[in-house]
């Protein structure tokens, strides 16, 4: 399902406005790295108006290169030749697909998310580590050094508090599929009813099932039953964004311990319903049917009722159409009924 043909010209037009500023930057780059924070606000400017456009496929290439400007702009890439050439490359594959979003087949889904998958591919070879200069040393020293057998004390310990551990690691990744859901869910917030407002409900779905994910990876199944919930839910009114914000929030916050964060899912999901819950249906009260008859003084108000609607057949020259028929047999039988009390 697309958008309407007014909004996917808009958004070429749009797109395009963007494209021309990231290649602008690279060009003005050259070889060195681009202005990262630049580059990343054209970049996610560009997947929030691909998103509009609900092209499968188109969204996702955009959200490939945010996420690799993301990764520059935090140092976590390293930005030489081949990663350069390959965003340039992603680049000239978008404004391609960007001037074929009008004629969207199947052909340039598949070509789209091929180019995004390869974007993604190439940017995770350049994961950041510390240069050759900064390592403490070059030189090979041979564990067994470090583990003398003289009953002396090992030089090398566990170290009692580690860089990051593997529970500090989950909430800083959990925390960033977060940010994400609270963005888009922002942004629904902030939008207008029509197609442009569905194609971010989407792009809050794919968020919460990014947490969805990444919960899962670390065993959090509490995280990933929720955020599954939440995305499979209507997300049609404005309660089932104030609880999606509230979990994104609740997910972000790195302060609170472990155990009250697993207490506060526990509850959400608790809470969590989905789209509001239908009213109960009372039982139909049951109506004697001797009310429903007319009599006395209401089968002369019908009779009259009845006999203008003759009129008005006779009036247009119908009275042999079986409608009139009809109205001329409840005529008789109100006739009847009007002399009861």
């Amino acid at each position: 399902m697309s958008a309407p043909h007014a909004l996917i010209e808009f958004f070429q037009k749009e797109a395009m406005e963007y494209l021309g500023r990231l290649d602008q930057m690279m060009a003005d780059a050259g070889e060195l790295t681009p202005d990262a924070a630049a580059f990343l606000t054209n970049a996610r400017a560009l997947r929030g108006s691909a998103a509009m456009t609900r092209l499968d496929g188109l969204a996702d290439l955009a959200s490939t290169m945010e996420r690799i400007a993301t990764g520059v702009r935090d140092r976590e890439l390293q930005w030489d030749q081949r990663l350069q050439l390959a965003v340039r490359g992603a680049l000239a594959e978008l404004r391609a697909l960007v001037e074929r979003a009008g004629q969207w087949t199947d052909a340039e889904q598949r070509r789209s998310r091929t180019q995004s998958v390869a974007l993604a591919t190439v940017a995770a070879g350049y994961l950041a580590t510390d240069p050759p200069v900064a390592s403490p040393t070059s030189q090979i020293v041979p564990i067994a050094r470090f583990s003398p057998d003289d009953g002396m004390p090992s030089i090398l310990k566990r170290a009692a508090d580690p860089p990051i551990t593997l529970a500090q690691r989950f909430r800083a990744d959990i925390a960033a599929a977060a940010d994400r859901v609270a963005r888009e869910s922002a942004a629904v917030a902030t939008s207008a009813a029509g197609p442009a407002q569905l194609a971010l409900a989407d792009g809050v779905r794919r968020a919460l099932l990014r947490v969805a994910e990444t919960a899962d990876s670390y065993g959090a199944a509490s995280i990933t039953a929720l955020a599954t919930r939440m995305a499979r839910a209507p997300l049609t009114t404005a309660s089932e964004y104030v609880g999606i914000q509230s979990v994104a929030r609740l997910l972000m916050d790195r302060e609170i311990t472990d155990q009250r964060l697993a207490q506060q899912v526990k509850q959400a999901s608790i809470t969590w319903s989905g789209a509001p819950a239908a009213p109960p249906v009372d039982a139909p009260a049951v109506i004697p049917i001797e009310s429903l008859l007319y009599r006395g003084q209401s089968a002369v108000a019908r009779a009259r009722a009845v006999r203008d609607e003759l009129n008005a057949y006779w009036q247009r020259g119908a009275l042999t159409d079986p409608a009139a028929h009809a109205l001329f047999n409840e005529l008789s039988d109100l006739l009847d009924l009007a002399v009861t009390t």
